[in-house]
């Protein structure tokens, strides 16, 4: 591709000359037939414009011959005494209706010459990939100083502020520093979008260039923007969920060959994922230049939305533990208080039943976790008889096995260490009048308590660190 500044020889694709610098002048590709139309009407309007310039143009080459026949009639009258008086008056009348002319149409050629049609200058740079394209949109300086900067003046504002050696200062460059236009969108184009720009210009110019400036919003369609093939993206993208709910987190593994893990990005926290939120994942649009030209496509889609799933979380009712975890955890409870029966209780006491009523579950008020209770209701008979007295009665006994840290991951699995258990602490007596040797009365000391209501005010209401999430005793068992 030949620079035509320098005449260089640069390669085919180049942006500017190696040699010179020079912006190269890059091949169109083959325009179709709406561009084609717009660029005539464009043309039109410029041909006509252009027209009316050199009708005012000829108009001052008018005014400035019937000047000179004015002064050359003048010459005349000086040398030609002998005329007639009604010619001379009639001659000056002439002269008066010239003067006129030549004044308005100076004033109108003098005005249209300083003004500056800004939309004439405006040029735009697409840079990018259709679909990813960029929009920049250039005031051509250069061109206008090359029209105006001679037609221009300083207004005495000016001179007065910066001295009325000027000759160093451009007015054009003067309105350079008021005068902006920008792109309402200038990214993420395709070509035919339509683009909104708009003009800043700042009318203080007017107070140091005598010049009028004409521009209006617009819109400017985009084209020349190079087609790329597409790819799914996410195919081969693996979007995994660990941890605990709700602290999990994210992790990704791309398997295709395009691109890499560290290409992808999400908007979410790591550390406070819960099963169930949304989240998104996403590629750097910015990277689109990069991966056209270094993998030859682009991303079909920048972003996928992804479900948080598959996380461990801490159950929140009895019914997320499946069935087999929940046997086993009642079989420990029942499997200690035979043992402590069998250990600890005398022939005066017998077991009559032990009877599982449901279950409490609470949950911290700060932090994450759980704690379950599996509640059973336990009758005991006491009897016990000798010369001086008997007594023959079944108690109430209720009492409860406590697991903590219970986790299932929604899928039918449950994760607990059967080893974590307690059982109350706490024990009440029951008292009779059979005395044992005369003297001190029978009494049997059982570990629970003697109400369900006891046991729940102990467990759940007096329990400042923890909050009840689910009720399930069934109080009549």
């Amino acid at each position: 591709m030949r620079c035509k500044n320098c005449g260089t020889e640069n390669p085919d694709g180049s942006r500017f000359c190696a040699t010179c610098g020079k912006p190269l002048e890059q091949e169109e590709p083959a325009k179709n037939v709406a561009e084609q139309k717009e660029e005539a009407v464009q043309n039109a309007e410029e041909q006509k414009e252009e027209a009316v310039q050199n009708a005012e143009e000829q108009k001052e080459e008018v005014a400035r011959n019937t000047e000179e026949t004015l002064t050359s009639t003048a010459e005349t009258k000086s040398l030609t005494h002998k005329k007639s008086r009604g010619l001379n008056k009639f001659l000056i009348g002439l002269a008066c209706a010239v003067v006129v002319v030549v004044i308005a149409a100076g004033f109108l050629i003098s005005r249209a010459r300083r003004t500056i049609d800004l939309n004439k200058y405006v040029t735009f740079e697409t840079t990018g990939y259709n679909g990813y394209g960029n929009v920049y949109p250039q005031i051509d300086w250069e061109k206008i100083q090359k029209k105006y900067d001679s037609r221009l003046k300083f207004t005495k504002e000016f001179e007065e502020q910066y001295g009325k050696n000027t000759d160093s200062i451009s007015p054009v460059a003067v309105l350079q520093s008021y005068v902006s236009v920008e792109m309402k969108s200038d990214s993420n184009l395709s070509n035919k979008d339509k683009v909104k720009y708009n003009w800043n210009v700042n009318k203080d110019y007017a107070k140091y260039v005598k010049c009028n400036l004409k521009y209006k919003n617009k819109t400017y369609k985009v084209k020349g923007l190079e087609e790329v093939k597409t790819f799914d993206a996410f195919k081969d993208l693996q979007v995994s969920f660990n941890g605990i709910s709700p602290g999990g987190a994210v992790s990704f593994d791309y398997t295709g060959s395009d691109l890499t893990s560290a290409d992808f990005q999400t908007d979410a926290s790591n550390g406070t994922l819960a099963n169930g939120d949304k989240i998104k994942v996403y590629l750097d649009k910015s990277m689109a230049d990069s991966y056209a030209a270094n993998i030859g496509k682009l991303p079909e889609k920048w972003e996928k939305e992804y479900t948080v799933k598959g996380l461990w979380y801490y159950v929140t009712s009895a019914s997320d533990i499946d069935d087999d975890t929940m046997q086993q955890m009642k079989d420990r409870a029942e499997q200690e208080y035979n043992d402590h029966v069998e250990s600890s209780w005398v022939d005066s006491e017998s077991l009559e039943s032990l009877t599982y009523m449901g279950d409490y579950l609470l949950e911290p008020v700060v932090g994450n976790g759980n704690e379950l209770y599996l509640i059973y209701h336990v009758k005991v008979r006491d009897q016990y008889s000798n010369d001086d007295g008997s007594y023959d009665k079944v108690n109430d006994v209720y009492w409860y096995m406590h697991y903590g840290t219970i986790l299932a991951d929604g899928e039918g699995n449950t994760d607990i260490d059967l080893s974590d258990y307690g059982t109350p602490g706490n024990f009440f007596k029951i008292k009779t009048d059979a005395k044992t040797d005369g003297i001190s009365s029978m009494v049997w000391k059982y570990y629970g308590y003697p109400a369900l209501d006891d046991l729940y005010a102990d467990v759940v209401g007096d329990n400042a660190d923890y909050s009840l999430v689910e009720d399930a005793v069934d109080n009549t068992k």
